[in-house]
């Protein structure tokens, strides 16, 4: 929680600086500037200002999505597992309980890990995980050899389980590259510090009001951050749809 906190700061902070620079910059350089050069300042305020906005509305789209599809798979994997929990009901013992039992364990196994994705997943717990999946498709495909009639019924939804946790996996990979953040960093500090150096040049300043603005794009761009990790920020996706889950022993059938 510290380091989300400290992220926050020094981004509010690097923007402030960059602020307070600008604006003794261009006091500075009030002396030696005409209205010829002032108006041109104006217009590179217009631009960098146009340009970290499109950069920031880009950007926050594509980690907002992003988190809403993380937290889509999860519902999604929760969906697989509990149909494929009832379709179990079809099969004969000891081939129903066995994969009742992997679920279950599956799903346990599935929600202590995410209490740890913060440090990324573990060899220990991928490997645990291939175990469990193992463990499950052998139940279902020899429950479905002892009773054929089924076998469309189980294994589908049993193949489902397997083939959520690889998109989920994949999705966890998919965040703003490194350049772009960078991009976006620099394009606020340069459209902070332009605007404080316009004030500078007019040799007077609102401080609240572009602290304001700074404190807002400071906002805008950690929230960005947060959205595109979030089993690591302070916006974390919700495992309620896994632990909402229910292994009684003899579910209605689907």
């Amino acid at each position: 929680m510290q380091r989300e906190w400290f992220i926050a700061a020094g981004l509010l902070v690097v923007l402030l600086i960059a602020q307070e620079v600008g604006y003794r910059a261009g006091m500075r350089s009030r002396a030696r500037t005409d209205s010829r050069e002032t108006g041109q300042i104006g217009a590179v305020q217009a631009a960098v200002l146009g340009l970290l906005g499109l950069l920031l509305g880009f950007s926050f789209s594509g980690a907002s999505n992003r988190f809403l599809e993380r937290q889509d798979l999860i519902t999604s994997e929760a969906n697989a597992i509990g149909t494929a929990y009832l379709r179990a009901d079809l099969l004969d013992e000891p081939h129903r309980t066995d994969l009742r039992e992997g679920l279950r364990k599956y799903t346990e196994h599935r929600l202590r890990v995410s209490q740890s994705l913060r440090r990324g997943i573990g060899e220990a717990d991928v490997a645990q995980i291939s175990n469990l999946h193992n463990a499950i498709w052998k139940a279902a495909a020899e429950g479905a050899n002892a009773k054929p009639v089924v076998a469309l019924a189980v294994l589908p939804p049993v193949n489902d389980v397997i083939d959520v946790h690889s998109l989920r996996v994949y999705s966890g990979m998919k965040h703003l590259p490194v350049l772009v953040m960078v991009l976006l960093i620099g394009s606020s500090v340069l459209a902070i510090g332009v605007m404080a150096y316009g004030t500078g040049l007019a040799g007077k300043r609102h401080f609240m009001l572009h602290s304001a603005l700074a404190l807002l794009i400071g906002v805008a761009l950690w929230t960005t951050i947060d959205l595109d990790h979030p089993r690591a920020g302070l916006l974390k996706l919700s495992d309620e749809p896994l632990a909402a889950l229910r292994f009684d022993a003899s579910p209605p059938s689907r």
